[in-house]
């Protein structure tokens, strides 16, 4: 697979949620580095520590929406507070479970970031990557 994704961020507080994700990118491509947080707290403290080091930035976050402390949403609100070198090389796409309209219309007013619903799949994850 010719793939420009070399780094690949889960954060999701469902472990077996990390897990199917981490196992369908390692079976498109398993040279792509996978980081998986548990916290989104733990995952926005990594960014705003490396976020002007592009060789320890992920290329791609996908981000649960639903998690305890800090949801995605406020996730992605610190992550726009970051520097300009982490917003140019790191795209986000949120997962979700929701079937709320509400929620699916916040998380699509933003046209940088993408969506797609739980359980990810293959070929939208090879859409990505290609």
């Amino acid at each position: 697979m010719n793939t420009k994704v070399k780094k690949v961020m889960i954060v999701d507080d469902n472990e077996f949620d990390c897990y199917i994700t981490s196992k369908i990118i390692n079976n498109l491509d398993p040279t792509v580095d996978i980081m998986e947080f548990n916290s989104s707290l733990t995952a926005i403290g990594y960014l705003e520590e490396f976020q002007n080091s592009p060789e320890k930035l992920p290329n791609l976050i996908f981000l649960d929406i639903y998690m305890p402390i800090l949801d995605g949403f406020d996730f992605i609100e610190k992550f726009n507070e970051l520097s300009g070198v982490i917003k140019e090389y790191t795209k986000i796409c949120i997962l979700s479970t929701t079937v709320d309209d509400l929620y699916i219309h916040k998380a699509r007013v933003n046209e940088s970031i993408l969506f797609t619903s739980k359980p990810i799949t293959k070929e939208f994850i090879q859409g990505i990557f290609n």
